[in-house]
């Protein structure tokens, strides 16, 4: 089934939170450990990826523009996230006392509440940035023109369409199974 997925060129690449939800539903019988590690990687992965910038600007930036009142937010903002990924991966609370967690306090629900207290984190550190940063970024960076713009909307509308489109053909490439006759 795992070779049938990864030559599937629906699903071959790389993690995805949809490929990982196809795994779940028809690995989690097979191989559930294997299942677990892809979802939650279906997950870090991206977030992982959309916060190198945050990574290099407070654990490798020299710069006093790195450190200001915003940091505080960028680290209470992983730490929310990290301590979701732990939650929802480690299946606490409900793994030490089962039963007793099944409508209030499971890992899932614990999950959601530091995933949104997480972005409302993420929120407040942009905002600050956005102000305290504001005189610097403009007397260190050109602002865009409207051609640079106009371009990377360009390019996003086409990687998308291109991504939509290659995934549609892909599905209508897929064959058929074949139906069994009954015999008589």
């Amino acid at each position: 089934m795992l070779s049938q997925v990864t030559e599937n060129p629906c699903f071959g690449g790389w993690p995805s939170p949809a490929r990982a939800r196809f795994l779940r539903v028809f690995l989690e019988i097979q191989k559930p450990r294997l299942c677990k590690v892809i979802r939650v990687l279906a997950f870090a992965y991206p977030y992982t990826w959309d916060s190198l910038p945050i990574f290099y600007r407070l654990f490798l930036f020299p710069g006093d523009s790195a450190q200001n009142e915003a940091t505080s937010y960028h680290q209470k903002h992983m730490i929310m996230t990290l301590l979701a990924s732990f939650l929802y991966s480690a299946h606490l609370p409900e793994r030490l006392a089962p039963g007793r967690f099944d409508y209030i306090g499971h890992s899932h629900q614990l999950f959601h509440v530091c995933v949104i207290l997480a972005t409302h984190m993420q929120m407040e550190a942009i905002l600050l940035d956005k102000t305290l940063r504001k005189e610097w970024l403009l007397a260190t960076s050109k602002p865009f023109s409207f051609s640079q713009i106009a371009g990377a909307i360009l390019l996003c509308i086409i990687f998308s369409l291109s991504n939509i489109i290659y995934f549609s053909a892909a599905l209508y490439r897929i064959p058929k199974p074949e139906l069994h006759k009954k015999e008589t």
